[in-house]
């Protein structure tokens, strides 16, 4: 990750608004500079050189021997003391301004334990690919594993969550390589619905050589983690396959026969108004 870890720390240090920030880097047995770079970092924010522009960093940088992404995962959140847990891998970054936006949303709407905002796609050089959407998500969809494999996918770079609800529904177990958070989000859709929240909060770098290019594996994951196929799901492969197919242009067509193929409650979001965050109804499932 040494060609693309200071952005993302600095993605991290850069954010500016009334909270603080524990930032915890777990380093995952890398043979490369990540971990000096982090360092230096580290030293920066120790030293109050670092111009900080929240009320407070506090950065640890932590080391252990191989146990894959999702052990360093589990290992970080288990030295976490946050109220608010999310994880951004090394290549991927957040957006300006997206702290302050889910600060305001948690604090405006305790009954909120899980948020996700929009996730933009870079490529190597951070140069913008595709922009994100707010989506929203159906709990029982969640919990039956749809998102990601008939419907769209929860991107996790922009998921952000109460540690409430982390110590109810995780860690995440040591047999997924690949698929812990498709894995983590079926088990936080036992105990809370998810959010969306129409802010951009991510960019998730596209690149060669990355875990999530690994689809066989993945979708390996995804089987052993999911329940079995449901007719939700069977109608759901009908409705958004063509939806992924055709693109954009034809999205209010399928908009429209939503509610022929699915029967829901009206679909609500979260919005930033004046940076107040505030409640809306949707018009579908995509904003």
């Amino acid at each position: 990750m040494e060609p693309w870890i200071a952005r993302t720390i600095e993605s991290v240090l850069s954010q500016e608004g009334d909270f603080e920030i524990e930032y915890l880097v777990i380093n995952d047995a890398s043979k490369d500079r990540t971990e000096e770079i982090a360092r230096e970092y580290e030293t920066r924010i120790n030293a109050g050189t670092y111009p900080i522009k929240c009320t407070g960093i506090t950065m640890r940088i932590m080391t252990q021997e191989n146990t894959g992404m999702y052990g360093a995962i589990n290992y970080g959140f288990a030295q976490a003391a946050g109220d608010i847990y999310a994880w951004i891998n090394a290549d991927d970054t957040y957006q300006e301004g997206a702290f302050a936006a889910m600060t305001k949303t948690f604090e405006a709407f305790p009954e909120i334990e899980w948020l996700k905002g929009i996730t933009d796609t870079v490529d190597e050089q951070w140069q913008k690919q595709r922009s994100g959407a707010c989506r929203t998500y159906r709990q029982d969809w969640i919990r039956e594993g749809i998102y990601g494999q008939e419907a769209y996918f929860i991107e996790q770079d922009s998921c952000f969550w109460r540690s409430s609800l982390w110590k109810k529904g995780g860690p995440i177990p040591d047999e997924y390589h690949s698929a812990g958070d498709y894995w983590l989000w079926l088990s936080f859709a036992r105990y809370a619905p998810l959010w969306s929240l129409d802010v951009p909060i991510s960019n998730f770098m596209k690149r060669e050589g990355q875990i999530s290019k690994g689809i066989t594996k993945y979708k390996t994951e995804q089987r052993r983690a999911r329940t079995k196929r449901t007719m939700s799901a069977w109608t759901a492969r009908l409705f958004f396959s063509p939806w992924s197919r055709l693109g954009p242009m034809f999205h209010p067509l399928f908009v429209r026969f939503y509610p022929i193929f699915f029967v829901c409650k009206p679909f609500e979001y979260i919005a930033l108004e004046n940076g107040v965050a505030t409640k809306r109804h949707a018009r579908s499932f995509i904003i």
